[in-house]
């Protein structure tokens, strides 16, 4: 992965922590690592523990980013959830699995989409 693909899904997340908190989200973690693979943003809300993929691109041509999360990347983030879930003993809270598009255009605010209980 390029550096600039690095910088563009690092703000990519920072953006989307950002929009979760405005919403009443509480961040619990970011990029969580483990041997299956990464989970963006964990975050709280209500009775919901979230796991959010963000998904980032620059500019406004193209499939829009929500499209890269394939049937593949459902199965490794439903696992990856899983996993989570059971190391953390986080039985108290629904798993509920978002996916946050964010497409970046120089000179315009980030355009965000949040798809609510994605899969």
């Amino acid at each position: 992965m390029t550096k600039a693909r690095q910088q563009t899904g690092a703000a990519g997340e920072q953006i989307a922590c950002n929009f979760l908190q405005e919403q009443g989200y509480r961040i619990i973690e970011r990029n969580h690592r483990s041997r299956l693979g990464e989970l963006d943003i964990i975050a709280a809300y209500s009775e919901f523990l979230v796991f959010c993929e963000v998904k980032t691109r620059r500019g406004s041509s193209g499939p829009h980013p929500s499209l890269s999360v394939t049937a593949k990347k459902i199965g490794k983030l439903r696992k990856l959830g899983e996993l989570y879930l059971s190391r953390k003993h986080l039985t108290y809270l629904q798993p509920r699995f978002d996916v946050i598009a964010v497409q970046l255009v120089d000179g315009k605010p980030p355009n965000i989409d949040h798809f609510i209980n994605a899969f």
